[in-house]
């Protein structure tokens, strides 16, 4: 061969390996997730998992620990004044967006006007609130005052924020595949359907993340999760409880955490029998969660609702409605239903919830009720439940958001195209108490009320609530600096390191 024709291979090869985001890194870690984002920017999160990987790229004025409260982020602190109508944000000095562009004042005006725009289709319009104004009153200060106190005021301006230099752009969907934002990481390369390869950003406020590259790999079968990480092929991976994981302990450590999940069967309460009380009453009392949790999931435990034990709005008094299928019976009697059949989604990439859509399917033949069990792949299920609103019932693993106000989820006003409330819940008594605890600034009042929430959505069912689901997953041993967060097992992964072991061969 050529000497010309060895250099114009190597050349070739050289192009191939220093493209290729699975190539070696020095600093870098492969973590496995159970489904794809849709999409990460900040305006149109619609699940855990794109909430997670957002969280990396983008930053918001505030993050939130994981006890609940804030704490500064691109802004350095903050003044509530005028009896909580006003807050005055001071923004962090020499702050960089991705690109290189510093981040302003201007940016943070940006994004408000893009929640509060017609033509931007966010399920996150009114998160920040009764807003009268927002007013810059110099690069690195923001004034925001409001029509009536709002009590979630300073939480909620943890949505990230995005660079006003880049213009409406930021809102295609075409952005979230390069997107530019402030957070520890930015996006190397996203192939659908496959990876995402983020790399650590320099110019990172908190200074550059201990792990220079990550690659997010989608692996939606629990059992591939498990052999890749025997094999070391991925480095992190969730893995539900109930399979056996022989061979990992050798490698990896094992990582145990109460979550902020709840697994739930919806229904569209558009539709009857789904929208009767009693209906939905009456499927509660069909299924053995007890059995469904010690004998079929091997771990977690009966959900009493919306809200995570141990937080200081989940309200303790709430008792889980019973195994009795007799009782059930009586309740579908008095509805005048003696047979019924529906259709269930599930997602096809998650065992998990087959598993349970199974068993829900056997609890439920038992009171005369066929469950049929449709299989949709993730985005498929979603923009059913979401875009189309076209089902009947659909299983799904929900994340609570880290804050009692759940307005986005539950109020009646937002029911509809790519809103959160997803069901098509609609309750009087329930919109009333959302709208008093946005506006109640007392920590004694904000208690009542939102336990009252989680009481009301209980009781009436708003979807049959089944179990909470703890956080497990495995990381390999040499990789440092873990600290297990009920949020997720993405949060605080800047400040991973990898140390001894490194015996993934995919980076």
């Amino acid at each position: 061969m050529t000497s010309k024709k060895v250099l114009v291979l190597y050349i070739f090869a050289f192009v191939i390996i220093s493209c290729n985001p699975l190539s070696k890194a020095k600093d870098g870690i492969v973590v496995a997730l159970d489904s794809e984002p849709k999409r990460i920017n900040p305006l149109f999160l619609t699940d855990l998992n794109s909430h997670m990987v957002s969280e990396m790229v983008f930053k918001g004025l505030i993050s939130i620990n994981k006890e609940g409260t804030a704490e500064p982020a691109l802004a350095s602190s903050w003044e509530v004044t005028d009896n909580g109508l006003q807050i005055v944000f001071h923004l962090k000095r020499d702050l960089f967006w991705h690109d290189g562009e510093r981040f302003k004042a201007e940016d943070v005006a940006f994004t408000y006007e893009l929640l509060n725009s017609p033509e931007v289709p966010s399920p996150r319009k009114g998160v920040l609130g009764p807003v009268k104004e927002l007013k810059i009153i110099d690069p690195y200060t923001i004034s925001v005052t409001y029509h009536k106190p709002y009590a979630a005021a300073v939480e909620s301006w943890f949505i990230g924020i995005l660079p006003s230099h880049i213009g409406k752009g930021v809102i295609d969907p075409s952005f979230d595949d390069n997107p530019i934002g402030t957070g520890a990481f930015k996006v190397d390369k996203w192939q659908r359907g496959q990876f995402i390869a983020l790399k650590a950003f320099d110019k990172f406020y908190q200074g550059k993340a201990k792990i220079d590259r990550v690659l997010l790999r989608f692996i939606s079968n629990h059992a591939t999760r498990y052999l890749e990480l025997k094999t070391a092929k991925v480095d992190v991976a969730e893995l539900p409880f109930y399979i056996k994981t022989d061979g990992l302990s050798d490698k990896n450590n094992r990582y145990l955490d109460n979550s902020f999940r709840y697994t739930c069967l919806g229904f569209n309460l558009k539709g009857y029998p789904f929208k009767d009380e009693g209906f939905r009453r009456a499927i509660a009392y069909s299924i053995n969660k007890e059995e469904l949790i010690n004998t079929v999931l091997k771990g977690g435990r009966v959900s009493t609702g919306v809200y995570p034990a141990g937080t200081w709005y989940y309200n303790p008094a709430i008792k889980p409605y019973g195994y009795e299928p007799e009782r059930a019976r009586e309740l579908l009697k008095k509805l005048g239903i003696e047979s019924l059949s529906f259709s269930v989604l599930v997602s096809s990439e998650n065992k998990e919830l087959q598993i349970v859509a199974q068993f829900l399917e056997q609890n439920l033949k038992a009171i005369g009720v066929s469950m049929k069990i449709t299989l949709l792949d993730w985005q498929s299920l979603r923009n059913r439940i979401m875009e189309e609103g076209g089902f009947e019932a659909v299983l799904l693993s929900r994340a609570y958001l880290w804050d009692p106000d759940i307005y986005d989820l539950w109020h009646s006003s937002k029911i509809g195209q790519g809103q959160w409330n997803l069901f098509s819940f609609k309750d009087t008594e329930v919109d009333s108490l959302l709208e008093r605890g946005r506006e109640a600034l007392d920590f004694n009042e904000r208690q009542a009320v939102y336990r009252g929430v989680h009481r009301l959505l209980y009781e009436k069912q708003a979807c049959i609530f089944l179990y909470e689901t703890p956080l497990v997953f495995y990381a390999n041993r040499g990789i440092k600096g873990i600290e297990v967060d009920p949020r997720g097992m993405l949060y605080g992964v800047e400040n991973w390191y990898r140390q001894g072991m490194v015996t993934s061969s995919l980076l």
